[in-house]
């Protein structure tokens, strides 16, 4: 592998890597008097300001020489003179999108925040920073699009397949492009909601709207995500005293919205019904757990595969906690030798794409790709599958698959040898699904996990059946130890 240039750290790191701390907060009931006598005593630059805790208006040096240093009275409230509504930017998201922001509303710096929307840092723009980027600019501002418009969503979605071509050719890993685009996904997510929200509360269903939390499940949980994953959502809200019919329907009418949404730019619904407009998948923290308990009691196999489902997701939206309690829940549920059983039953039927003679398996039966090869379904899958069944067998509480690799690593699970080898296996799979994916764009053809083998190179074949092999050695180990039992 070449090494990557310096200028593609913008599309790998995170802003919370690069935010400073050169701001003060006040509450919104603040005095301009007092607030400006506290960036004095502090020497800061900018005054954040909160209202219930969560980040409603700024004033920079800017402000403050414009607007407060001629005609305005000493006990006016900071409410009075700040901006509002505030573009910031998660101090989990990418350097890029912040980049971007700035560069697009000619901003010197941005405030980050939280999932609670509480600030947390500011993030400047360097000229060094411009400099040192060169071209990479024009991708960056390609990406920069007004969030607030349907269309500029959609070009977000569209440009993802430049974005990977271009960060193919400069040899990043595919982990990490991955990772760029389900950020990018997340993105997506944040305005479908925020925008759903508006609609939504218009309706005043509700008096007080309880805290939530929106999930992304399966890859996007992951932030393992390629080009055109669909749409694998959930919701949780805090319990709470008002009528839950009434509940329901206003997180039933924002998962309705905000689904709709997403399906018009380009992540379309789950054929499975997957998401947060489904009951199944909408609940209180309370109604959640309850429906573990349900679904680890009787272990249908259905309800197995729910919790397969369910078990890779992140909160892309809201208050994160929620997520993380539901997380403990689970992973506490499922230590259960009988649990993990048939678990592992559910999960059987992905198999190594290779037939006893050593060859691949090839479609037989969908008619639009017969002769090719299930990439995902018969390697990437199982292999992720498998990683997954032990990480929750050790108490790992990590979702992406090399997190769980290095956790399972760390606990002697797996040997240094084993290790490296599924990680270059994992590594391997997901660059030629990617590669595959970006070829069948440009095409303008329907984006599809199956490839031709007799595109690959005659290396790539031996050491994509090497890494088969592998996988099913995996597979056998995990059936000797999750489901010897009901054998």
């Amino acid at each position: 592998m070449l090494p990557r240039s310096n200028s593609v750290d913008i599309f790998t790191h995170q802003i919370k890597n690069y935010m400073n701390n050169d701001y003060v907060i006040v509450d919104h009931t603040q005095t301009i008097e007092n607030a400006i006598k506290e960036i004095q005593l502090k020497k800061k630059s900018s005054i954040l300001v909160i209202q219930d805790n969560k980040l409603c208006g700024i004033l920079t040096e800017q402000d403050i020489v414009r607007k407060i240093t001629f005609n305005v009275k000493s006990d006016a409230k900071v409410s009075e003179l700040m901006n509002s509504p505030v573009i910031t930017v998660y101090e989990e998201d990418l350097l890029f999108h912040a980049v971007g922001k700035m560069r697009k509303n000619k901003f010197r710096h941005l405030p980050v925040i939280d999932m609670n929307s509480f600030p947390v840092g500011i993030i400047d723009m360097h000229t060094a920073l411009t400099a040192e980027l060169g071209t990479i600019v024009d991708q960056i501002d390609r990406l920069a699009y007004d969030e607030k418009d349907l269309e500029g969503l959609k070009q977000i979605k569209e440009q993802q397949v430049l974005l990977a071509e271009n960060l193919i050719e400069q040899n990043v890993p595919t982990g990490d492009i991955s990772y760029i685009l389900s950020f990018l996904n997340n993105v997506i997510y944040r305005r479908a909601i925020r925008d759903a929200e508006e609609k939504v509360q218009a309706k005043n269903i509700l008096t007080t709207i309880p805290a939530y939390c929106v999930l992304t499940m399966g890859s996007g949980g992951r932030m393992e995500s390629f080009l055109h994953p669909d749409q694998d959502n959930g919701i949780i809200y805090e319990d709470n005293d008002q009528d839950p019919k009434k509940v329901d329907l206003y997180f039933l009418e924002l998962a309705k919205i905000f689904t709709k949404t997403l399906d018009a730019v380009g992540i379309p619904l789950c054929k499975g019904d997957l998401m947060a407009s489904n009951i199944l998948w909408r609940k209180s923290i309370s109604g959640w757990k309850k429906q573990i308990d349900l679904w680890t009691s009787d272990m249908a196999e259905q309800n197995l595969r729910y919790i397969d489902m369910l078990y890779d997701f992140k909160s892309v939206f809201g208050k994160p906690e929620l997520a993380d309690e539901l997380r403990v829940y689970i992973l506490k549920k499922l230590q259960n030798k009988n649990v993990l059983k048939f678990l592992y039953k559910s999960e059987e039927a992905a198999t190594s794409g290779l037939n006893f003679f050593g060859g691949f398996v090839l479609e037989k039966n969908d008619e639009n790709n017969l002769g090719m090869l299930d990439l995902k379904h018969t390697a990437s899958l199982p292999l992720v599958e498998s990683i997954r069944l032990y990480s929750i067998k050790h108490q790992i509480d990590k979702v992406s698959t090399m997190e769980r690799l290095e956790g399972l690593r760390a606990k002697g699970v797996f040997n240094n040898h084993d290790f490296d080898f599924f990680k270059n296996a994992f590594r391997f799979l997901s660059d030629i699904l990617l590669k595959n994916q970006v070829e069948r764009a440009k095409r303008g053809k329907e984006i599809l996990n199956f490839i031709d083998p007799k595109t690959l190179l005659t290396r790539e074949k031996q050491v994509l059946k090497m890494y088969l092999r592998k996988i099913s050695d995996l597979k056998k180990s995990a059936r000797g130890d999750f489901g010897e039992e009901y054998f």
